[in-house]
């Protein structure tokens, strides 16, 4: 990538990060997208079909980045404290795109929607530690193997959205705490 480009792609990042913190993405046109980030509307259709698109694009990114910090190459023995690790990274991400994520996990989300996105995130987290054997689970077969991801993906993603409810400054060692207890025993996940 040149040096326009990349610096394109923090514009358009940028913008979107901001209108989607100022309001619903779905509100978001394409013609406004490419006004406040200062690009051709055509610049915008070179990284994405839409802003919220562009919007789960770099939510993903930041998301993926927490995952190669934390995930990658994991011993066993160290799955739990990567896993508590991992997940208070991504806390401090969604609180930090607090409005985004509220909007984006509520129930008027709509085509919005950033449930499948994370949902998408962190089944391949969880994947990518039954992968390296990071971690083991008491399963029969792959269905089952992607019935316990999307398990624990999914309600993790509740717990997040009821803990989006709560007012700030949010406890993140409560929310690890309780999912800890949660967990399914031979899930590795305790503080």
């Amino acid at each position: 990538m040149d040096a326009r480009q990349e610096k394109s792609t923090a514009r358009l990042r940028a913008a979107i990060l901001d209108l989607a913190t100022a309001g619903p993405v779905t509100a978001v046109t394409v013609s406004r997208l490419a006004a406040v980030a200062g690009v051709h509307r055509s610049t915008v259709y070179t990284y994405a079909a839409s802003p919220v698109e562009l919007l789960e694009d770099v939510l993903r990114d930041e998301l993926d980045a927490l995952r190669a910090s934390y995930l990658l190459d994991v011993a066993p023995a160290d799955a739990s404290a990567a896993i508590v690790g991992v997940t208070r990274a991504v806390l401090e991400h969604v609180d930090h795109y607090d409005a985004i994520y509220r909007r984006g996990l509520g129930p008027d989300s709509g085509s919005a929607s950033l449930h499948a996105m994370l949902s998408e995130h962190f089944q391949g987290s969880i994947e990518l530690l039954l992968d390296q054997h990071s971690v083991s689970v008491p399963v029969a077969d792959e269905h089952e193997r992607h019935a316990v991801s999307r398990y624990i993906a999914d309600g993790t993603i509740g717990a997040i959205d009821v803990w989006l409810g709560r007012p700030r400054p949010r406890d993140v060692e409560a929310f690890l705490a309780l999912v800890g207890r949660a967990a399914p025993s031979w899930w590795p996940a305790t503080v």
